[in-house]
């Protein structure tokens, strides 16, 4: 019976070679129960991916840096992001509240969590900006944070919120690692990156922020519109938007600003209606909501969606009367995606959120100043200039994203 048993292991373990030669690394110290048990739950899906990107040649030259990806604990990292059995009641897991058909968000308002509740705030997109390492670090002596009320510092931080609150998974971290022990899946896992089975809680951490960390969406029509343009984001100059004042050129790793007078014959690549769009988004939107990182100035704001609120954002933390209304201002990559919008997940399509903009912010006195227009809150679009910048909107989607297997489910292949 035992030999028996070992032949069917070898001729699986061959069959897995076959498949997929990265998988399986001979050096690494498993048992070859440990290699086939991986094996039959990923189904041969490759976890030794390159996570690794390049940024356009443009954001290089803006300062955005990804960090180096450590690919194996990125992989490995896609294996807890998907594990519904790290979940007090093992029904979801980190991917059911970011789906990666949307831009890593949800597509309702109140995400499920465990034993059928409802989250407290709208699902936060992961893949709303070009690199989520080169996002989040410090550009120009600022850096922005995670969560609505910027809470967490990191991945590893919001991770361990995220695990432990009671609306969405429901675990502390010592039982998070109590799971990953059960399963049989993971030995190889670990033993092939750590070198042992002996996981922790760091470890776990560490691995869901490398997988977190190599997301990113920077090939989009803007982006390949300003890479080759390579003129980025001219500030049009007056209310009709033919002039530009303002250029940001470069070649090589040379950037050179100028200040010129110039018709406006808009981005290539780019229609007529986008490019009008693009105007209104650069003069009204990009410093708080701006695709491009070292762009954006402003990464929390109230905007006034309310004149009291239910949800008082970054007040339920600091007890601040100048922080009621106060929620983080994300990056716009991806927005097409990524509906129902706003903390509360209040408007379901971009036309109610422009539309908002437009004509219904209120006067809240926490309002940021960026809100304010020539003394007025609201913007006053026309039906076209609205229909513009929804046009210019969606020159933000990555639509490579939904469909990148490095990124997907490894236990659905």
């Amino acid at each position: 019976m035992k030999k028996l048993f070992y032949l069917l292991s070898f001729v699986l373990l061959l069959s897995a070679c076959s498949k997929n030669a990265d998988f399986l690394v001979k050096e690494a110290p498993n048992t070859a129960a440990e290699l086939i048990a991986a094996e039959t739950a990923f189904k041969g899906a490759p976890l030794n991916n390159n996570y690794n990107r390049k940024l356009p040649e443009y954001l290089n030259v803006l300062g955005m840096m990804v960090a180096q990806a450590d690919n194996q604990k990125a992989g490995l990292g896609r294996v807890l992001f998907y594990d519904k059995n790290l979940s007090k009641d093992r029904s979801v897991s980190c991917a059911s509240c970011h789906k990666q058909s949307k831009a890593f968000s949800d597509d309702v308002a109140f995400s499920l969590g465990i034993e059928g509740k409802r989250t407290a705030r709208n699902s936060l997109p992961l893949a709303n900006v070009a690199s989520f390492s080169a996002h989040y670090s410090i550009i120009d002596g600022k850096m922005p944070l995670l969560l609505w009320d910027e809470r967490s510092p990191d991945v590893s931080s919001q991770s361990r919120q995220t695990f432990a609150n009671p609306l969405e998974m429901g675990m502390e971290m010592a039982d998070v690692v109590n799971r990953v022990k059960e399963k049989d899946y993971y030995p190889y896992l670990w033993r092939k990156l750590y070198g042992n089975f002996e996981p922790t809680e760091e470890q776990v951490l560490e691995c869901l922020q490398e997988f977190v960390g190599a997301m990113g969406s920077h090939d989009t029509p803007l982006d390949r519109s300003l890479e080759q343009a390579m003129d980025l984001f001219a500030v049009p100059s007056s209310e009709h938007h033919d002039t530009v004042i303002t250029h940001i050129y470069y070649s090589g790793n040379d950037t050179t600003i100028t200040t010129i007078n110039t018709v406006i014959v808009g981005l290539p690549g780019l229609s007529s209606s986008e490019n009008r769009g693009r105007d209104i988004f650069v003069n009204n939107c990009t410093k708080c909501h701006s695709p491009i990182r070292p762009f954006q100035e402003v990464f929390a704001a109230c905007n006034g969606l309310d004149m009291e609120y239910t949800d008082k954002g970054l007040a339920e933390l600091t007890g601040n009367s100048a922080d009621v209304g106060v929620f983080k201002s994300p990056s716009l990559r991806n927005i097409a995606l990524t509906g129902p919008y706003m903390h509360n997940g209040r408007f379901n399509t971009l036309k109610e959120v422009v539309d908002f903009y437009s004509d219904q912010v209120k006067p809240h006195p926490n309002l940021h100043p960026r809100m304010m227009h020539d003394g007025d809150q609201n913007l006053h679009l026309t039906a076209t200039q609205k229909q513009d910048l929804i046009a210019f909107l969606h020159t933000l989607t990555d639509t490579e994203l939904a469909f990148d297997p490095r990124f997907s489910n490894p236990f659905k292949q």
